[in-house]
């Protein structure tokens, strides 16, 4: 069951510079969630899998109608770089 998202995470301003999309696997889902789940893939040490069936769905804030693989990779460049730092 895909639930709806009420975090804080949809409104995150690095999701305005995403590319828009309207299309294919993961419309309508959260780019924040996107996001935070390759944040924390590359601060666990995980490797790159965006699981799109685990994404909350979304249409609001920021991230509405974004691509949420390239939220995802975005998180995951950003937890790659905390990483580094801890």
């Amino acid at each position: 069951i895909v639930m709806l998202c009420t975090c804080n995470h949809r409104y995150l301003p690095d999701l305005e510079a995403l590319p828009d999309s309207q299309a294919g696997l993961g419309r309508h889902r959260c780019a924040g969630c996107a996001y935070k789940q390759g944040y924390d893939h590359a601060f666990d040490g995980q490797g790159r899998h965006l699981d799109i069936d685990s994404l909350n769905d979304s249409q609001a804030g920021t991230g509405r109608h974004k691509d949420v693989q390239a939220a995802y990779d975005l998180g995951y460049s950003h937890g790659l770089q905390e990483r580094q730092r801890s």
